[in-house]
């Protein structure tokens, strides 16, 4: 990465409605335009409130003071492996793209995945974006459904509730 040109840094509260944008710019690159729900608010809620349910990281320009690209994770449990950190999104705009800026997004990840003494770092990608899949297998990084047959599942919370509501 260019450290004259941009810098990593935690998010803050302030950057929210930021990140809110560049959350939708994810969604319009992976072809999900509908897919945010959120609002900055309930970013900061979520993630700077009493009980927060992410972290993250983002890149800013340092000529512009813009935010342009993020990383949000946050912390799980392998019952077979023990401490684990799941990425949750990753994004650098278009335009400063190839600069290292997502290398050094992801970089600031794994330092926080090592100091919290992680066995693991997860992340999922879209099966057709390949610059992504190239770019993480480049870093050592495996692919589980290739590897192992895994597959992600969802619930929605329509069928959460469904599932909440049957009696054994």
């Amino acid at each position: 990465m260019d450290h004259d040109k941009y810098a990593v840094r935690k998010a803050i509260k302030e950057d929210c409605e930021s990140i809110q944008r560049l959350i939708q710019e994810l969604a319009d690159y992976e072809k999900m335009p509908n897919g945010p729900q959120l609002d900055p608010k309930t970013l900061e809620q979520d993630g700077f409130g009493t009980r927060p349910f992410f972290e993250a990281f983002v890149a800013v320009e340092k000529e512009s003071n813009q935010i342009i690209g993020f990383a949000f994770y946050f912390f799980t449990y392998s019952t077979w492996q023990g401490k684990s950190l799941y990425m949750e999104d990753i994004y650098v705009q278009l335009q400063h793209r190839r600069k290292g800026v997502g290398l050094s997004l992801l970089r600031s990840v794994s330092q926080v995945a090592l100091s919290e003494n992680c066995v693991r770092l997860n992340f999922s990608v879209l099966n057709w974006n390949s610059p992504s899949i190239e770019f993480y297998k480049s870093l050592g990084a495996s692919d589980l459904t290739e590897k192992e047959g895994w597959h992600c599942f969802r619930m929605n919370r329509a069928e959460i509730e469904q599932l909440a509501q049957c009696k054994a």
